[in-house]
């Protein structure tokens, strides 16, 4: 399973094998400032990634509509290229809501702002895993933990 916490700029991708984390990856691409060459050089690292992978299943964050529009608009097709992937690999595709997948895995959510929540992702991950890793690593990891909480491995 790869589960899979998704932006333009910086993507995290948690690999799970029979329940187990084996390995993590950031994709970085934000020293890029041009949204639409960005899109697409993010967009071809999670294809390739995901070809060299194989995976049986995705999970993915939803994308949450209280963002910036523009943003909205390219997080959605971001999402849409996983899924083509999927159509074309024989692969399930789920997405899980962000509050979704923080109750899955006991995060206090609870008056928390986006940015305190990112860092008790990290901190969990920490705890949890005992490696050190960005929030978009943490919140990749935490997903898959989730699926895994809600189906077993």
């Amino acid at each position: 399973m790869v589960s899979i916490d998704s932006s333009t700029k910086k993507t995290g991708l948690a690999i799970f094998d029979n329940g187990q984390l084996t390995e993590n990856k950031l994709l970085d691409y934000s020293y890029d400032t041009n949204m639409d060459s960005r899109f697409k050089k993010m967009s071809v690292v999670i294809i390739e990634n995901l070809c060299n992978l194989d995976p049986d299943i995705i999970y993915m964050e939803e994308t949450v509509v209280n963002r910036n529009v523009s943003v909205q608009r390219f997080l959605t097709r971001l999402q849409g290229v996983v899924y083509g992937y999927c159509i074309m690999n024989d692969c399930e595709f789920n997405t899980v809501r962000p509050t979704e997948w923080r109750k899955l895995v006991g995060l206090d959510q609870s008056k928390k702002k986006r940015e305190e929540l990112k860092k008790s992702a990290i901190e969990m991950v920490a705890k949890e895993f005992n490696i050190n890793v960005s929030d978009d690593v943490a919140e990749a990891i935490l997903i898959g933990k989730a699926a895994i909480n809600r189906f077993g491995n």
